[in-house]
């Protein structure tokens, strides 16, 4: 006889014994019926609001040590008074000035490691002093006495949207500012250094005209002048380019597709645990399980609590690796580009192999309230924590925290590094593949050990519905 089946014989009979005999509607109405529901959607509803809409919704107002790093490259330049490096001058005043802050951690790099850090996102931007920052800035002072032509000091502002489109911006918002700043102090340093060389001019060309017999009033004409233009120009001399250091790829999802591509394993990983775990559990007669009209349950194995999680965990470990596989090929169908496929591969399925794991192991430790504490764990203090919108930096302390112990975090840096960065261990993959596997043996041994204590103190778990307490507590 199939084990979905009905029994028969006096199986039947005791399942229709046990049928309640008091008053239906007094049943449907009890708070014991309603109160528990109403209780779970608020503490869902609560902490979802809090945790996501509290931890993503002020990063400008949460900046800490965002990292930007800040490079000189100017070679300096000759002037009546010695050697110049503006440059230096300019990246010291930004050190200085940062340094009294804990918004932004500015990071003095010689340019390769600049790109390096750039290239696997421990930056988030890089302000980058040109070669010939002196050198233009010298020069636009001796071509405001002249007509010559002079190119301004010259900034590049590196974005880093591959890292985080928003971080980058946050990261470029808050040095122009200084930039700014720096802009108008060279300027003052420059256009006093441009009037005293008009004074020694026009006393120079006074004397040699005074002496060839030219009247005050020409020499007065004649006399070096600084323009309208120039002295704009002197003013606000640094001419700042930003530009982003890596444009992210197309089917890249604007530098968020890792994020994106995470996020679908958890949910991949979460629901499809929540179905083993029903699934599963009907076969083996702890709970029943409805497929549309038909009532499902298979004989009463009783398995041990630890045998159990085993069963489940070892199902969704085994069909991972066919779904990573597809959910790879759809992605690349659809125009997400995959580097580095046998990392990409293994990084998909230790993904939903570890939310599987904690889903598993809170459901064995809690029971049914396990599904809700896998929802506020998993994705609720997940999604803020996983730095694909918004990077640490920019988070409420309690986020930076938990990260470390998120499964979406550690799976969003091992993704990133894998689709962005060449599969860097650096960049993320190291940290990430560790992570989940610490997070897979911490979950697992809670499991196994809450299992053996739960037999030991409970006995092995059996369903059956004690009906009369069941009706004496709804009366």
């Amino acid at each position: 006889m199939p084990a979905h089946e009905p029994r028969s014989g006096s199986g039947a009979q005791s399942t229709a014994g046990t049928r309640y005999q008091g008053s239906r509607a007094g049943a449907y109405f009890s708070p014991r019926t309603w109160l528990l529901p109403l209780l779970v959607l608020l503490i869902l509803g609560g902490a979802g609001s809090a945790l996501y809409i509290g931890g993503l919704g002020s990063p400008e107002s949460n900046l800490n040590h965002l990292p930007v790093a800040v490079v000189n490259r100017d070679q300096g330049a000759d002037t009546p008074t010695g050697q110049e490096n503006f440059g230096e001058d300019l990246t010291s005043t930004m050190e200085t000035d940062f340094s009294k802050t804990d918004k932004i951690e500015l990071r003095p790099l010689s340019w390769d490691d600049a790109q390096h850090q750039l290239r696997t996102g421990q930056v988030f931007a890089a302000v980058v002093v040109e070669e010939d920052f002196s050198e233009s800035a010298v020069s636009l002072v001796s071509s405001s006495l002249t007509d010559g032509d002079a190119s301004r000091p010259q900034i590049t502002l590196y974005t880093n949207p591959l890292a985080s489109p928003l971080a980058s911006e946050l990261a470029a918002d808050a040095v122009e500012p200084a930039l700014k700043q720096a802009s108008t102090s060279l300027g003052e340093q420059l256009d006093e250094t441009a009037r005293q060389a008009q004074g020694e001019a026009t006393e120079r060309q006074d004397a040699e005209l005074t002496e060839a017999g030219v009247p005050a009033q020409v020499q007065e004409q004649l006399a070096p002048k600084i323009t309208g233009t120039s002295a704009e120009a002197l003013r606000d001399p640094i001419q700042v380019t930003e530009t982003a250091f890596q444009k992210p790829p197309d089917g890249a999802a604007l530098g968020m597709g890792a994020f994106f591509y995470s996020v679908l394993l958890m949910v991949v990983g979460l629901s499809g645990s929540v179905t083993l775990h029903f699934l599963v559990d009907s076969r083996v007669g702890v709970l029943p399980v409805e497929l549309g009209p038909r009532y499902v349950l298979g004989p009463k194995l009783l398995p041990a609590r630890w045998v159990d999680f085993l069963l489940k965990w070892g199902i969704a470990v085994v069909a991972g690796l066919p779904t990573a596989g597809l959910m790879m090929w759809v992605a690349n169908a659809v125009g997400m580009p995959i580097p580095h496929g046998g990392w990409f591969f293994f990084s998909t399925w230790l993904s939903i192999v570890t939310v599987s794991a904690v889903t598993f192991a809170l459901i064995t430790i809690f029971g049914s309230a396990g599904m809700v504490l896998s929802l506020i764990y998993v994705v609720f203090m997940g999604l803020p924590a996983a730095t694909g919108v918004v990077p640490l930096e920019t988070l409420p302390g309690f986020f930076s925290f938990i990260a470390r112990g998120e499964p979406l975090y550690q799976m969003t840096i091992a993704n990133k590094a894998i689709l962005y960065y060449d599969a860097e261990a650096s960049a993320g993959l190291q940290a990430g593949l560790i992570g989940m596997g610490v997070i897979i043996l911490i979950a697992v041994v809670l499991a196994l050990l809450f299992s053996v204590l739960y037999d030991r103190v409970r006995g092995i778990r059996e369903a059956a519905a004690d009906v009369e307490k069941a009706a004496a507590r709804v009366r």
